[in-house]
């Protein structure tokens, strides 16, 4: 299994979509309580619960990660693992699945400028309070050095997303044969 982990606007999601698409790669569809985003799918992009539904989901022992996070809950549901896929995590998520599924796990860190960031953001109508809010946070959260390990280290500056799922891909397999 593939985690991208990477801050706000970073691209992971970009390539992620790349890697599905171009690659086969099944998408891991984690869960959460944020209220879709224009253009979100139920089941798609996230599984969208209510945090009631969220609550009776951990203590019923169905997820594999969770976490608290810009005041919403997101986490991995055990059903939805897959040796063939592709998710999106936050440092302590990926840390939870590293330290259950050790042997099992491509941890790719993307990185881009701050400026590149807050670009996107933008660029995409985030709210600019809440791009300035994540922009303070994510330099913290998604430093190098809260993350297990790293397999990977992918800048996100001036390759296309096509490049940078293909080397991901590639290294990938690399991974996979040295198992």
């Amino acid at each position: 299994m593939i985690i991208i982990v990477g801050a706000s606007a970073s691209g992971k999601t970009e390539i992620t979509k790349v890697l599905i698409k171009d690659y086969n790669y099944h998408k891991c569809v984690t869960t959460t309580t944020r209220l879709p985003r224009v253009g979100e799918v139920d089941g798609k992009d996230y599984h969208f619960l209510n945090h009631e539904t969220f609550m009776n989901k951990i203590k019923n022992n169905e997820f594999v990660e969770f976490i608290q996070y810009r005041d919403n809950y997101y986490g991995t549901q055990r059903k939805d693992i897959k040796n063939d896929a592709v998710v999106i995590l936050e440092p302590n998520g990926a840390n939870e699945l590293l330290r259950k599924l050790p042997g099992d796990i491509f941890l790719v860190l993307v990185e881009s400028t701050r400026d590149k960031r807050k670009s996107r953001m933008v660029s995409r109508g985030d709210n600019m309070h809440e791009i300035n809010k994540r922009l303070a946070s994510d330099d913290e959260l998604f430093s190098k050095d809260k993350l297990l390990k790293i397999d990977l280290l992918i800048q996100n500056e001036n390759q296309t997303l096509d490049e940078l799922a293909r080397f991901i891909h590639t290294k990938y397999l690399n991974f996979l044969n040295k198992k």
